[in-house]
């Protein structure tokens, strides 16, 4: 993990693709949504379900358990994988969610979620879903995620009429996860035309009858359907932030991230500086297991930290980046 300079930070940016961007589509099967997946340009599909059998020229990757992701999730933190994509799919998202539950279950030895004691499992499933999501935004890419359909039909108040109601068809744990994180909420469409023809569109508005949404608040809609059409919708959108706004327009997005890396290279750097600190002078073993004490909040050896406590060891790399630099100078 790098330090962190907030005297050295830079104004974040727009780009006009849809790097850096997360998006969640939902529409009827068959309307296209993995296609549009497979239009974007290197993207990775994660596939909980097979809904590419019939695309050609797409990487993707079956995804039959969750430690499948998991496995894949070590791979996407690595720069080589950073270079090869710019974006990730998962396809479809409640499918996603039920593996992660199972892998909850595993963990405690249960069938079902709701036998952990307490209600325990749901948090678990919860943060561990988060967990991974969060970390894919973080690492830089793009997450286009996608979900069936659910409608239902809620009555009129004063009448005997009824009105459709169509939203996302996710579970109410991962869509509080999902929701606040994506910046689109797109629902696909088939509009017929006066020919017969069928038009496919984009709805990213929210009705009375429709869950949709954007944060790019001169973003079109509805926008005819498909990966290029969004990006040029999702360009005049920005255009019209640059005038109104002033934002800041680039190539591709600028984030002020730190990138988590691998435990075994946070272990090899605290073990590197404590040795340089004790050779220096002996008596500095007592301050550096003080130092570990208070981080850990109880008696502890550095030595006996688990990937469980990354967080813990980096605040002590720094406590002794500063106990190395006093006592150089």
């Amino acid at each position: 993990m790098g330090s962190i300079d907030i005297l050295n930070l830079a104004p974040t940016t727009i780009s006009k693709d849809l790097r850096g961007k997360y998006i969640l589509l939902y529409g009827k099967p068959k309307v296209g949504k993995t296609t549009f997946a497979a239009e974007a340009p290197k993207n990775l599909l994660l596939a909980f379900e097979k809904g590419y059998n019939a695309i050609s020229g797409i990487m993707a990757i079956d995804m039959n358990t969750w430690s499948d992701f998991k496995k894949v999730l070590k791979q996407l933190r690595k720069p080589e994988s950073k270079e090869k994509f710019d974006s990730i799919t998962i396809d479809t998202i409640d499918i996603m969610w039920t593996l992660c539950e199972k892998y909850i279950c595993a963990q405690a030895g249960v069938e079902t979620i709701g036998e952990i004691e307490w209600g325990k499992g749901y948090a678990q499933a919860k943060e561990e879903f988060a967990k991974v999501l969060r970390e894919i935004t973080m690492l830089g890419y793009g997450l286009i995620i996608i979900a069936h359909v659910s409608t239902r039909f809620e009555k009129v108040a004063d009448s005997d009429d009824s009105i459709e109601i169509i939203s996302p068809s996710i579970q109410k744990r991962p869509y509080e996860i999902v929701n606040p994180l994506v910046d689109i909420i797109g629902y696909i469409d088939n509009s017929f035309l006066p020919n017969g023809d069928t038009q496919r569109l984009l709805r990213t508005r929210a009705t009375k009858t429709l869950m949709a949404g954007s944060r790019f608040k001169h973003l079109k809609s509805p926008i005819n359907f498909g990966y290029n059409e969004l990006v040029e919708a999702l360009s005049q959108a920005i255009d019209a932030s640059v005038s109104e706004d002033g934002a800041i327009i680039v190539d591709k997005t600028v984030h002020n991230e730190i990138a988590k890396r691998p435990f075994e290279d946070t272990m090899a750097e605290a073990g590197k500086l404590w040795e340089e600190i004790y050779n220096k002078d002996n008596d500095n073993l007592k301050i550096m297991t003080n130092l570990v004490e208070l981080a850990f909040a109880s008696p502890m050896r550095l030595s006996e930290a688990t990937e469980k406590n990354q967080d813990v060891v980096e605040m002590v790399i720094e406590d002794l980046k500063e106990l190395s630099a006093k006592q150089s100078k």
